[in-house]
């Protein structure tokens, strides 16, 4: 029996609790600086006045003039949906998750631990965001779980067998089908709307209109199991910030102390004796938003040089001055393992020499002997506020 849980407006609901705005109220996420002009998640009331995610922003206000327009904060979203997926780990569940709206958990290695299924349906609904109007569905296979906890009640698990599954299908939307945009507008091109009709076609028709992908989407409308759950490993973090005294917009500044905090990552990621296999990057903006990018290593280093490669290029996207930059990272890889070369390339051993240099100059001279010029704030007129020196790393 596959548990999953849906969590529709984690996102808004922190956003709401940040703006000190009750959930009564109707207010939608606006968008972000950069963005296109549309709301994001509303609240029911806004909902009962004809709002909906995406629309424009003229429109909504237009729809509901008394709509407040609250900053999105991804970073306390994902801060908050962490603590969910620890707190089910804690549980002893082994959890997939689904971005920040659900997860799901394989049920069978824990009934005996909770005293059933009605057991571990309750240790995952006391794991959930309070407030949050989390939902809990419970099936045989991982699809029709994750329909099952988007079309429960809140407070009250859906529970299917196997039996139920082909009924309780039939009637959803074909949008819930795992379909590309194109394959499920061909489907309604063909007047097919809900996933029953799908799961009506003869194979050779589902496998000749739309593909093997289609042809995975016509088992699971039929109830067949799909594939199986992949638990993720439950992440060693290690996080590391700088709050600027001023907010700071300049990208070599950003750069710069983005540089001395995966330097201090790395060199926390050795002392465990571990590599770091993903990379958060998180700003507190000036204007009260966040931005935030997930970077998966295509190999787990410790190396800080390597790190910055991955990392110092998403900082060109930032959207606005930042007040606080936060680098974090899953340190559960290992070090062992790396494909070496047998013999490095002349660039690599010119790096590897003024590398070297650098490191002698500065045990001798002290940190203070090589400085580089970093670019602060372009569009001051006092030098003094236009650049700064900043330690030349090896």
């Amino acid at each position: 029996m596959i548990v999953a849980v849906h969590i529709p407006r984690l996102p808004l609901l922190v956003a709401l609790l940040n703006a000190r705005r009750p959930l009564d109220a109707p207010v939608a996420l606006g968008p972000p600086p950069g963005a296109p002009q549309v709301v994001g998640l509303c609240t029911p009331a806004a909902e009962a006045q004809g709002v909906r995610p995406g629309l424009r922003v003229g429109e909504a206000l237009a729809r509901c003039p008394g709509l407040d327009l609250v900053v999105a904060d991804p970073d306390a979203a994902a801060e908050a949906f962490e603590r969910t997926m620890a707190r089910l780990e804690a549980s002893g569940f082994a959890v997939e998750p689904f971005g920040l709206e659900g997860a799901a958990l394989d049920a069978r290695g824990t009934l005996r631990l909770h005293g059933g299924l009605d057991g571990v349906l309750r240790r995952v609904r006391a794991a959930l965001p309070v407030g949050a109007d989390g939902r809990v569905g419970a099936a045989p296979s991982l699809f029709a779980a994750l329909q099952a906890a988007r079309e429960a009640a809140p407070g009250r698990a859906l529970v299917l067998e196997d039996d139920e599954v082909a009924a309780f299908l039939a009637s959803l939307p074909v949008d819930r089908l795992p379909l590309e945009p194109r394959l499920v507008a061909a489907l309604r091109d063909l007047g097919l709307r809900t996933i029953g009709q799908v799961a009506g076609l003869p194979r050779a028709a589902a496998l000749d209109r739309l593909g093997f992908p289609g042809l995975t989407a016509w088992r699971l409308a039929r109830g067949e199991a799909g594939r199986a759950l992949r638990p993720r490993t439950p992440p060693r973090p290690l996080r590391a910030s700088v709050a600027f005294p001023e907010p700071v917009g300049a990208l070599p500044a950003l750069e710069a102390a983005a540089r001395l905090l995966l330097g201090e990552l790395a060199g926390a990621a050795q002392g465990r004796g571990t590599a770091l296999r993903t990379l958060t990057l998180r700003a507190r903006l000036a204007d009260g938003g966040s931005w935030a990018r997930d970077l998966t290593l295509r190999e787990a280093t410790a190396d800080a040089g390597r790190l910055a490669v991955a990392a110092l290029p998403r900082l060109a996207e930032v959207t606005g001055p930042v007040a606080e930059l936060w680098i974090g990272g899953d340190a559960s890889g290992s070090l062992g393992g790396r494909q070496l070369t047998a013999v490095s390339s002349p660039a690599e051993e010119r790096r590897a020499r003024a590398g070297e240099a650098v490191r002698q100059v500065r045990a001798a001279q002290g940190d203070d002997a090589l400085l580089r010029v970093v670019e602060i704030e372009p569009w001051t007129r006092l030098p003094e506020r236009r650049w700064a020196l900043a330690p030349l790393e090896p």
